[in-house]
């Protein structure tokens, strides 16, 4: 989560990423090893490519260049998920604003 270690990736994606990676968000960019990241680069370039095939994530009123809603918002398996069963091992996913002041959400049991 923290931008100095990698910017540009928005709160949602980098979310979604960390958690399909497995990673905690709260660990430090230099506790990841390489395997991780490699794991946390292809999550990161699959998040994207299928929020932008989707048109990206609409909560509200979102729109697209054609004024069409984001369909990515069905796929989230974290972010704004807070209290809601994890999709990978039934824990109620939990979240914080202590992780670089962001929304963050996560499974403390999927994500070391």
């Amino acid at each position: 989560m923290d931008q100095r270690a990698l910017a540009g990736v928005g709160n949602i994606y980098a979310n979604e990423a960390l958690w399909r990676a497995g990673i905690d968000p709260s660990r430090a960019a230099d506790r990841v090893d390489a395997d991780e990241a490699i794991a946390l680069r292809n999550a990161i370039v699959d998040v994207l490519h299928e929020s932008i095939a989707l048109r990206g994530t609409s909560f509200r009123d979102y729109r697209d260049a054609s004024g069409e809603r984001g369909g990515f918002v069905e796929r989230l398996q974290a972010y704004g998920r807070e209290g809601q069963p994890c999709a990978r091992c039934g824990r109620r996913l939990i979240g914080t604003h202590a992780i670089d002041g962001r929304t963050t959400v996560l499974c403390v049991n999927c994500q070391k």
